[in-house]
């Protein structure tokens, strides 16, 4: 492919264009650029704007263009990256090369930060939050702090919303900036906004998301374990770990193991197929339980033939059953609506539940099946039973299972799929064939 050869007026219009543009978007032209057109950009393009871009690119396209740089233009890059956005950059290169970089391209002072944040674990709130925050105590005169937000370097987004500690740094609230320019002749106090929540930085990332969504916060404050803060997490950042929690729950639900973060298109088919294969022969070998139950009962099939036509109707029903609860309860407890300790109380309350919703699909099915199907009063009984007992039953199951994942400290979305529905397909056949023993006379 033939490189494009720009003339310095097109330079110049190039230039303008994208130091306007948004990172978001440039990240997203970056991933398509050719390798001299990608130089050429970065030339152009200013370098907080640069630096912001970089911090959104794929970890293939970072380690590219880090292999592009000269050891000076990579220095310069890294130095305007923040903290977190350095440490997101350095968690995604071999480690070889974060040694290099630890070594040679990060200024000596910002290293015991650096290493710090890289010692949490990968999904704590530690590995996420910024350190780049601007204090004040609450001691200090209002013309005091907006002197010293006057004297900051932080970037302006940074300084929208001011913390405010006590004498011993402890974190007692913050202060938005209009309001503290607004009340100039006010303690700092008149104008302070207590702190709702906090967490702390070993803590799970996915709790920075459900208090940002809970409390509408801005930002999220980091503090130790004695209530100093060291760090925070900005809102735009709990909603990115939203995306990635959802993605990550969504593909536990459907039994699908990410491996890795590409893009659909460029991820292998060979690596997609290994991703969602593990379940699939997990539900392979359980369905065998299916296969020895119906083997069990087959001859109470052998003499009513016309069961078999039911069975993927009732094993379906209670899939979608134990689904429907276990979303529900999964979505109640990332709310924090429920939690283990009301466990009997949601117990109850799916048993209900699915009594109202399986009286329900009764009435439906006993008219369908004697209008359409023109089958004995016994055989529409077994099967009505058959459904009623088996959507309680999966309703149970799916509020319940979510509760117990919940409180082993595993995720309750793995229990959203494939476990269920082995379970409720299990039980489901063993209700089925027992009913019709009995009603049958088998």
């Amino acid at each position: 492919m033939k490189e494009k050869i720009y003339k310095a007026n097109e330079l110049h219009l190039l230039q303008e264009k994208i130091n306007v543009m948004n990172p978001v978007d440039l990240a997203e032209e970056f991933e398509n650029l050719s390798e001299m057109d990608t130089v050429i950009w970065m030339k152009l393009l200013s370098k907080d704007l640069l630096a912001d871009t970089f911090a959104l690119l794929t970890r293939d396209r970072k380690i590219q263009i880090i292999d592009s740089l000269s050891d000076e233009k990579i220095r310069s890059l890294f130095k305007e990256l923040d903290e977190d956005e350095l440490v997101d950059t350095l968690q995604e290169l071999p480690a070889n090369m974060v040694r290099k970089f630890l070594t040679y391209y990060i200024d000596e002072e910002r290293r015991p930060i650096i290493n710090e944040l890289l010692g949490y674990p990968e999904e704590s709130v530690g590995s996420v939050m910024s350190v780049n925050f601007f204090s004040v105590k609450l001691s200090t005169k209002p013309d005091e702090a907006i002197e010293k937000i006057l004297a900051s370097d932080l970037d302006a987004n940074r300084l929208e919303q001011i913390w405010v500690t006590d004498d011993s740094l402890i974190l007692v609230g913050y202060i938005y900036l209009a309001d503290l320019l607004r009340n100039r002749e006010k303690r700092l106090e008149d104008s302070l906004c207590p702190i709702t929540t906090s967490v702390y930085a070993g803590d799970d990332q996915e709790i920075v998301a459900k208090l940002a969504y809970k409390y509408h916060l801005a930002e999220i404050p980091v503090t130790d374990s004695e209530g100093r803060l060291i760090g925070f997490v900005p809102a735009e950042w709990a909603i990115d770990i939203l995306r990635r929690e959802y993605e990550e729950d969504l593909a536990n639900i459907h039994g699908i193991q990410d491996s890795t973060t590409e893009s659909y298109l460029k991820k292998s088919s060979f690596q997609m197929a290994k991703d969602r294969t593990t379940w699939l022969v997990i539900c392979l070998i359980t369905a065998t339980l299916t296969g020895f139950i119906i083997q069990r009962y087959e001859a109470v099939l052998a003499t009513s033939v016309i069961l078999t036509a039911y069975i993927p109707m009732l094993m379906d029903s209670g899939g979608n059953a134990g689904t429907q609860s276990s979303t529900t309860i999964i979505r109640a407890l990332y709310a924090g609506e429920v939690g283990y300790k009301e466990f009997f109380k949601v117990m109850y309350k799916e048993i209900k539940i699915g009594f109202f919703a399986g009286l329900a699909l009764v009435l439906v099915n006993m008219a369908r099946m004697f209008i359409l199907d023109g089958v004995s009063l016994r055989v529409n009984l077994t099967v009505s039973v058959t459904l009623l007992l088996t959507v309680m039953l999966s309703k149970l199951v799916g509020g319940i299972l979510p509760l117990m994942a919940d409180k082993i400290k595993v995720d309750p979305t793995i229990m959203a799929g494939p476990v269920i529905t082995t379970i409720v397909d299990t039980f489901t056949l063993l209700i089925y064939f027992e009913v019709a023993s009995r009603l049958l006379g088998f």
